[in-house]
């Protein structure tokens, strides 16, 4: 009975979100498809140079950061449901147009409006979540999302790498024609999910115009623990190549056991930053696992290669517990500091520092792989100096925020 309760755990959906939770995971399949060989495809089947491909992602990350928070406000307005929805059925129509692209500047306005669009999709996302399933099944609904969305990702992967393997002009365009639909079907299955708009405010009223400053600085810092996401993509694979004996074939399964750990744990973890002060005390264990994990690649670098395996999957795990944890707590944070009444607004500035961490992360996250073991001491502090800020600034509601769509019941539906 326990083991068919913890499958059901990792299998089964929360109550409530069953179409969600496939709308995300036919999201993840798709873009799992596209992402894993976009480079591989904008290079072999558009032709396009690194240079080429290089300015136009900037261009799209530049454009999108500057676009979502207006877009964000339209989400309070529209409807969180119905926002994630055009978001979807948007890219649906625009990925298939990477297959007449033949000159700069079609790239550069297909990617940047399929980024514009993503960098929305996330923010909307999280508060249709909030509004639709309420406070107590948020951050579980979240974690399981996350965690199919996690193994939609590796689906898709495998079929791009067999589109790749065949290396047909048709077998490439499997990946934008494969994104395009999944993300159809990801918008048609969120047609049951009520779309609920952020609740007016009180007769006389004035909209916040600006987002208060204590929650750009919990953005911040979000931004600062965030780096593990780098760490894992980038600079672990870099670090291991260039400054360890480890054997390069290990690499792959690193990336399986965060995988498989994530889908596991992910919605387990969450429900333990269900509420604000759980959520602080996430992000504060997140910081402290993430330096332990940055201990373990350090001495990775001084090890034989057989204990130095051990170090480097002792820190994978560390990195995974820790990222898992962080993302938790953020969720709940974020979504729980924002005025109800302007929620899409501020979750859209939140979500800009992933944009960041996405931007500058790469470069600052090098110098792991330039300077060896010693680098990742610094990064070490200040995971555990951002944890501990976060903790100790938003472990409490703040003064004068209006809270929870599932608490002021003035939401409206449409």
């Amino acid at each position: 009975m326990t083991r068919w309760r913890a499958v059901r755990e990792v299998v089964l959906p929360p109550p409530g979100a069953g179409r969600i939770a496939g709308s995300a995971l036919a999201d993840a399949v798709g873009t799992g498809v596209f992402a894993s060989g976009a480079a591989v495809y904008f290079s072999e089947r558009l032709g396009l140079s690194i240079a080429v491909i290089a300015g136009g992602l900037a261009i799209a990350g530049a454009v999108s950061l500057a676009a979502v928070t207006p877009l964000g406000m339209l989400s309070d307005r529209f409807g969180y449901q119905r926002m994630v929805r055009i978001t979807h059925f948007g890219r649906a129509v625009l990925y298939p147009l990477f297959l007449f692209v033949d000159n700069v500047a079609g790239f550069a306005a297909v990617i940047t409006l399929a980024t514009v669009l993503e960098r929305l999709a996330s923010p909307a996302f999280q508060a249709m979540v909030g509004a639709a399933v309420g406070a107590e099944g948020r951050n579980e609904t979240m974690g399981y999302v996350r965690a199919m969305r996690n193994a939609g990702f590796a689906l898709g992967g495998l079929v791009t790498s067999a589109a790749i393997a065949v290396g047909t002009a048709t077998a490439y365009d499997v990946l934008p024609i494969g994104n395009a639909v999944s993300f159809a079907l990801a918008g048609l299955l969120l047609a049951g999910v009520r779309n609920t708009c952020a609740p007016k405010g009180e007769p006389g009223e004035r909209p916040r115009r600006r987002v208060r400053p204590r929650y750009l600085a919990l953005a911040g810092l979000n931004v600062v623990l965030l780096m593990h996401d780098t760490i894992l993509q980038l600079a672990l694979p870099l670090y291991v190549l260039n400054q360890t004996r480890i054997a390069p074939a290990v690499l792959p399964a690193m990336y399986v056991v965060n995988t498989v750990l994530v889908v596991v744990l992910q919605r387990r973890l969450s429900r333990w930053a269900a509420t604000m002060r759980g959520a602080a005390r996430a992000e504060e264990v997140a910081g402290v696992l993430l330096a332990v994990a940055c201990a373990c690649f350090a001495a990775v670098a001084v090890l034989p290669p057989v204990h130095g395996g051990v170090a480097l999957v002792a820190g994978v795990v560390a990195l995974t517990l820790g990222e898992s944890l962080q993302i938790a707590g953020s969720w709940e944070l974020s979504y729980e500091h924002a005025p109800s009444t302007e929620r899409g607004a501020h979750l859209a500035v939140f979500s800009i520092g992933v944009g960041v961490q996405h931007s500058v992360g790469p470069a600052i996250v090098t110098l792991l792989a330039a300077w060896g073991a010693v680098a990742w001491f610094p990064f070490a502090a200040a995971f555990v100096v951002a944890g501990t800020a976060t903790r100790r600034m938003a472990s409490e509601p703040w003064p004068a925020v209006n809270r929870g769509l599932e608490e002021t019941g003035a939401a409206r539906s449409h």
